[in-house]
């Protein structure tokens, strides 16, 4: 029930490290109260106006939901039952979003004590809830006496009995204790392997300082080093003058930028073997983690942890799933195999050297040379068109084009905010009102979660006849300040992810399910990412960036001409990017499926498959799988990006394309897909949507047709054709 799973990311999206499986939601707070300007605590909750407050948000939340569990034990009817049981959700896990949000984010350190403390003890809580026999006795009756009178409340009954189960609730003792404390096992694996990404991200020090490029130099940390220098004062007799160089802290988003700019190979080979090999002790974790969520699932009576997760997801089985990549990495091997050749000549032109090869520190640095020289793309001119206060105006269009509602910054009560540059948006429809509050935490800061997620901190759900919680969600990103500019530009690449992250946070504040459990993002793994896949498309579209990409200085709307050198840049090697997210996800699944030997030895699995399913050559010492953090959230669920590709790719041709802003589309959007949540069969809200040819029925599973991605990228030939229907 409220067993954890990991959460979702993109690019890394929704990426806290763990959340509970019946729902993630919180009590009523004053954040929905517009013309409150008294005193609050953080989000809203008066709880947390101070650390300590955390104490006692614990101890009410358990406290309420004991009276709960009391009224459960009665027998009341099964919609009751059901109503109840979201109820409980909600409030313990006000704690546990709360809780993470501020463990993530906030500046101050005696918050975040107190919010791990929260954690720990609202998960000895959890373990209380996920084995107590009232509870789940409770649900089975509800699901098996038939009176639950609407379909999302039957789909509840049987989604909670589905989820205790999960569990372990139904096990003996003795196995149920086991597979508690390996779930308690793997969520400190978890933790511990975020950790040690963070805390070991690498470095390699480069002198002089001329071998960086002036454009990423801001990225770096600038250091010294003695070096012996004839004296002006005393020709002859030596003194010691200092040389400056950089150190290049080899997290994933500076090593990128040091791959795709930096001329110099060896800088970039250092980098790249420094930042493909730490941090080392999640070699032990990560076999500790599939080693935990194997047995888990062999209890459980799974073949895999593969095969247990995904019980509920449309593709229903590893085998279709497998199926699935190794089609999608055959249709595109000859397109990638042609792109790596043409990556490879151009080295080759620039060395002079026939005989040289491309190495894995080379592909971003001559893909970024061949596509700035075919559409004479200069980044900072790029920038100049998406300034971040325009870029939040583009977000407005989309709300107010598409669903007829507005977009608008509210001022937030005394103790609400945790940082001074965080952003307090409201989406509000002229006739419906508010819908759903959404803060905007934007800028990077030491001690702040890394990477760019959406976080929810209350879930919509329906309280009464006449009274809807509002969802309250926050958008986490880490966009950085230049040094010679009070204006912050984004890349095109940032942009979409902006656009990205945006798609889930209204999938969230656009849901109107019943109960929080199925609200906004509650949805099936392999459909979680579709919304925001989706509305990264409007990212790079003439006819939406028109109307709010202006230069920053002169107000000039960005060219038609240039965006269009964006998306064919972007598209130049279609192939090869495709080719890395099939590999990614195969080693997911291979690293949780079924083990026909132990132990397993992850690094030759992974050198393996790099082999089978990528050009990339593989170099010894280095493991991409110590680092890869959708392992942690995406456990045997990262071909999820792939299906979301595919489905957005089919929404996008056949429902928006046309005239992507128009409030039609919008509507279709909002009524058809948005407002369900996780209340309907995914598969039938996708054919509701756009009609027939969205999905195909492989193997007692659910795939994606793959023929609008295909096309769009350019790789389908007529042999594609008839595979990917």
């Amino acid at each position: 029930m409220w067993n954890f799973i990991k959460n979702r990311e993109p690019n890394i999206h929704m990426k806290r490290l763990f959340e509970p499986f019946l729902s993630y939601r919180h009590f009523r707070t004053r954040a929905v109260d517009r013309q409150n300007t008294s005193s609050t605590g953080l989000y809203g909750f008066d709880h947390l106006k101070s650390p300590k407050g955390f104490q006692r948000f614990v101890d009410e939340a358990i406290e309420r939901s004991s009276e709960l569990i009391d009224y459960i034990s009665g027998m009341p009817s099964s919609a009751e039952i059901i109503r109840a049981m979201d109820e409980i959700s909600d409030t313990v896990c006000s704690v546990v979003d709360s809780a993470e949000l501020c463990r993530q984010t906030h500046p101050a350190r005696g918050f975040v004590e107190e919010a791990i403390k929260a954690l720990m003890k609202i998960n000895v809580y959890l373990h209380f809830l996920n084995t107590n026999h009232t509870l789940y006795n409770a649900v089975k009756k509800a699901e098996q006496d038939g009176h639950l009178l609407t379909e999302e409340a039957r789909r509840a009954a049987l989604h909670l009995h589905i989820d205790f189960e999960k569990g372990g609730i139904h096990l003996p003792s003795g196995k149920l204790d086991r597979v508690n404390q390996l779930n308690m096992d793997a969520h400190k694996l978890c933790r511990e392997y975020g950790e040690n990404i963070i805390n070991d991200p690498g470095y390699v020090d480069i002198f002089p300082a001329s071998r960086i490029p002036r454009q990423i130099q801001h990225l770096l940390k600038p250091i010294y080093r003695l070096t012996s220098g004839v004296s002006k004062e005393s020709l002859g007799s030596y003194e010691d003058e200092q040389e400056k160089g950089f150190r290049i802290i080899t997290e994933l988003r500076t090593l990128f930028s040091v791959l795709q700019l930096t001329p110099d190979e060896q800088v970039r080979k250092m980098a790249y073997l420094k930042g493909s090999s730490v941090p080392h002790a999640n070699h032990e974790v990560l076999d500790k983690l599939i080693n935990s969520r194997h047995e888990l699932a062999q209890i459980m009576g799974c073949k895999s942890y593969a095969e247990f997760v995904m019980q509920l997801n449309m593709a229903s089985s590893p085998e279709v799933v497998v199926s699935f990549l190794q089609e999608m990495s055959n249709m595109v091997k000859e397109k990638a195999d042609e792109e790596f050749n043409t990556i490879r000549n151009l080295k080759r032109d620039v060395c002079g050297q026939r005989c040289v090869d491309l190495e894995p520190w080379d592909e971003a640095y001559y893909t970024t040379m061949m596509k700035s020289s075919a559409y004479n793309l200069d980044s900072a001119v790029v920038a100049s068109y998406f300034s971040l206060p325009q870029c939040i105006e583009g977000l407005k269009l989309l709300v107010k084009s598409l669903f007829g509602a507005s977009f608008d910054s509210v001022p937030m009560a005394p103790g609400e905010s945790w940082h001074p540059d965080v952003l307090k948006m409201c989406i509000h429809h002229p006739e419906e009102g508010d819908l759903g509050f959404l803060y905007l935490d934007l800028f990077s800061r030491k001690g702040k979660y890394p990477g760019c997620a959406t976080f929810s901190i209350k879930g919509g759900r329906k309280i009464s006849e006449t009274e809807y919680q509002l969802p309250v969600m926050a958008l986490v990103f880490n966009f950085s300040r230049s040094h010679d500019s009070s204006i912050v530009r984004l890349n095109h690449s940032e942009l979409e992810t902006l656009f990205h992250e945006f798609g889930h946070a209204l999938h969230a504040l656009l849901s109107r399910t019943d109960y929080q459990h199925f609200a906004g993002t509650r949805v099936a793994l392999d459909f979680a990412e579709t919304p925001s896949n989706l509305f990264e498309y409007y990212a790079r579209d003439y006819r939406v960036l028109k109307k709010f990409a202006r230069h920053y200085s002169t107000g000039e709307v960005i060219p038609e001409k240039l965006v269009k050198s964006l998306n064919g840049a972007r598209d130049m090697f279609a192939a090869t990017e495709l080719q890395r997210q099939i590999f990614y996800a195969l080693v997911d699944q291979t690293l949780f499926g079924e083990q026909l030997s132990v132990p397993r030895d992850t690094n030759s699995i992974v050198a393996h498959l790099k082999r089978q399913h990528s050009n990339e050559k593989h170099v010894e010492g280095t493991h991409m799988h110590i680092r890869f953090s959708h392992f942690l959230t995406y456990g045997a669920g990262y071909y999820s990006y792939l299906y979301a590709k595919c489905f957005a790719a089919t929404i996008w041709k056949k429902l928006c394309q046309e005239d992507p802003l128009s409030p039609t589309t919008g509507t279709l959007l909002r009524t058809k897909l948005l407002q369900y949540g996780g209340a309907k069969e995914p598969a039938d809200l996708l054919t509701d949507l756009v009609g027939d040819g969205i999905v195909r029925y492989h193997n007692g599973g659910i795939v994606p047709d793959v023929t609008s991605c295909l096309e769009e990228l350019k790789l389908l030939d007529d042999k594609n054709r008839h595979i990917g229907k």
